[in-house]
């Protein structure tokens, strides 16, 4: 055994290592029935990962190189036969109840995966390294600089919302740029947008974060206080009633509900802004007014006629930024609410209004009995 705890060892000390399988149980009752072992990279240090497999089951046991040794003496007699691939040689031991080996060898039929690309992290746009400080105030990430297990899933959420602004940065490719953020909540995201603008995109950047809840507000230019934000303020306000004489580069809503969705779109076509990225949530307006005898019989159930509303209502919602001169791509969203409510409204400015989708938007408004709300708060700002 001590043979073959010392081939081991090498191997890994040569970075020749690739994997190794044990099987043929000595005993078969009770027994782990087979054990697989390669090498994973976790929070940078590499380390070996035994998966243990039992009644159709697999379990999972991590181990530093230094206390490989340890485990081959617990495991390795267990089973007949051990087989250990390296990028050098195969080896297959056969082991007898004394825990001896019997090792042959013969030429590699193995290669190694030196990127360890298939076990690695995923890697996040916003990394733990350079945004230890940031994810600590947030609440993310406890004092050692490891991710919250309870945080997690918010973590990962935060950084699908950055590859979402990562995608529209080719068209804000000025240095300085203004962005409104209405109806910001608490502002996990914009905290994120503001700290991947500034500290990872090294943009000068001017965020405004408006809510209707005074507490939260508070809570939010207090910890952008803390975190050293001059340029990101917060106040308390409502979409439809902010006004600006400044440029507006980019206008985000998130969950705004109802008709406050189109409140953000209207002012945001108003202010010519390049980017507009929203996410609805509520569509009271187009279920109550949604009407058209072909659809009648699907309709009269409620719960399919909140979900057709939902899609006809960001239908139109995009059809209509195409006719005042937006691209937009529809997609799914990643929720920050765990609701269903996931759908994302991408909109880039184009600037040559489309008068072929406002055509389709009148008679799909006409055919199902609508009259939605971002056509009338634009009225006065746009002409067709």
């Amino acid at each position: 055994m001590e043979k073959l705890i010392r081939l081991w060892e090498e191997s890994l000390e040569q970075n020749t290592f690739i994997d190794a399988v044990w099987s043929n149980p000595r005993i078969k009752l009770d027994q782990y029935e087979k054990i697989t072992c390669k090498r994973i990279l976790l929070k940078s240090e590499v380390l070996l990962q035994f998966t243990l497999y039992k009644n159709n089951k697999a379990y999972h046991e991590n181990c530093k190189l230094s206390e490989v040794a340890a485990f081959l003496r617990n495991n390795a007699q267990n089973f007949k036969q051990l087989q250990l691939y390296t990028t050098t040689y195969d080896y297959q031991a056969l082991i007898n109840k004394k825990g001896e080996a019997n090792i042959k060898r013969k030429a590699a039929t193995k290669k190694q995966d030196t990127s360890l690309s298939h076990n690695r992290q995923k890697q996040y746009i916003l990394d733990e390294a350079s945004s230890k400080e940031f994810l600590i105030h947030l609440g993310l990430m406890s004092n050692d600089g490891q991710i919250k297990p309870s945080k997690y899933d918010k973590y990962k959420q935060i950084n699908k919302y950055l590859e979402t602004i990562e995608s529209v940065m080719a068209t804000l490719n000025q240095d300085f740029i203004r962005i409104i953020d209405f109806g910001c909540g608490k502002s996990y995201l914009t905290f994120a947008m503001y700290h991947y603008l500034t500290h990872i995109r090294g943009k000068q950047v001017e965020i405004v974060g408006l809510d209707l809840k005074e507490d939260v507000i508070a809570f939010c230019n207090d910890l952008a206080h803390s975190l050293g934000y001059t340029n990101l303020k917060f106040q308390v306000g409502d979409i439809g009633q902010y006004t600006t004489d400044k440029t507006i580069d980019m206008v985000v809503s998130l969950h705004a509900c109802n008709t406050a969705t189109d409140a953000a779109l209207a002012k945001a076509v108003g202010w010519d802004a390049k980017v507009i990225l929203a996410v609805p949530c509520c569509h009271h307006e187009c279920y109550t007014q949604i009407h058209n005898p072909l659809l009648d019989p699907i309709l009269k159930h409620g719960i399919l006629k909140e979900k057709i509303a939902s899609f006809i209502t960001d239908g139109m919602r995009s059809l209509y930024l195409e006719s005042v001169g937006y691209k937009v791509n529809v997609m799914e969203f990643i929720d920050m609410q765990h609701t269903p409510k996931n759908i994302l409204i991408k909109a880039i400015r184009q600037g040559t209004p489309n008068p072929s989708a406002l055509e389709t938007y009148k008679a799909l408004s006409e055919g199902m009995h609508l009259d939605l709300s971002l056509p009338r708060m634009l009225k006065d700002r746009v002409s067709h």
